[in-house]
């Protein structure tokens, strides 16, 4: 059920809201263009070059790489070290997207994340929902619209093929709201993990996945990159926490 539409009418919109609330994810193809996609890339190399040279996880230039022995874990709030970054994540073709799901014109953006897997790097996801690292349950979080009040974003820098850690879906899991996975040492005695679907991309591509949907990721296999740009946009007033990153946690708005 890898769901690939373009939202170019009020039908096939309302198709995405149900396919994200109910399957708990779809794509857009092809919502950015390949030279934009080759602007971002090369933000993300300058970063890689920074992250390489680091040996522990540390906040520069108002990012956080999460790093570990030349392995790139992660880099957290990426716009802080490059500021092009935050302009993707304030894009109005995303934006509007995110307030039609959300059913806000002003969101809080909690994440802008770079996920790397280099060829061969190990870096793997095991089976989670966000909705566990936003606090959902704790008083860090509250559910303001009562339907998990956050959306997460995942642009595809490159091609994401079935060998280089695409992101797994569990279709429909969303709908069983928050599982506690992060509560129990295997998860499948909680959900379900047979026939994930993969998340194919191209660059451009942009999926869109609830707080709820189970997901997960597998190492980088093949002989290429894996990068992709993670944006993410709570309700206002859902977030009671601060996110590293200088600027994180920022208020946008979609003015369409």
């Amino acid at each position: 059920m890898n769901r690939a539409l373009k939202i170019d009418t009020m039908s096939s919109l309302q198709q995405n809201i149900e396919d994200f609330y109910n399957i708990g994810y779809f794509v857009v193809r092809g919502l950015f263009s390949k030279s934009e996609i080759d602007e971002i890339s090369q933000a993300f190399d300058r970063l890689q070059k920074v992250a390489l040279t680091l040996k522990t996880t540390q906040v520069l230039d108002g990012s956080q790489f999460v790093v570990e022995d030349g392995r790139i874990d992660r880099i957290v709030w990426m716009g802080g070290a490059e500021p092009s970054l935050l302009k993707v994540g304030e894009d109005p073709r995303t934006l509007g997207i995110c307030s039609a799901l959300l059913g806000t014109s002003t969101m809080e953006q909690l994440i802008c994340q770079g996920h790397y897997k280099l060829s061969g790097d190990q870096v793997k996801f095991d089976w989670h929902q966000d909705c566990q690292h936003r606090g959902y349950g704790t008083p860090d979080w509250t559910d303001v619209n009562g339907r998990g009040s956050y959306v997460q974003t995942l642009m595809a820098i490159d091609e994401v093929t079935a060998d280089n850690g695409p992101v797994m879906f569990i279709p429909c899991s969303a709908e069983q709201g928050y599982l506690g996975l992060d509560r129990v040492s295997d998860p499948s005695t909680v959900i379900s993990l047979k026939n994930p679907t993969p998340m194919l991309m191209q660059p451009g591509d942009i999926a869109f996945f609830s707080p709820y949907s189970v997901h997960g990721s597998q190492p980088n296999i093949s002989g290429k990159s894996r990068r992709v740009f993670i944006n993410g946009f709570a309700h206002p007033g859902a977030n009671h926490r601060k996110y590293p990153g200088e600027g994180s946690g920022r208020t946008v708005h979609y003015k369409g």
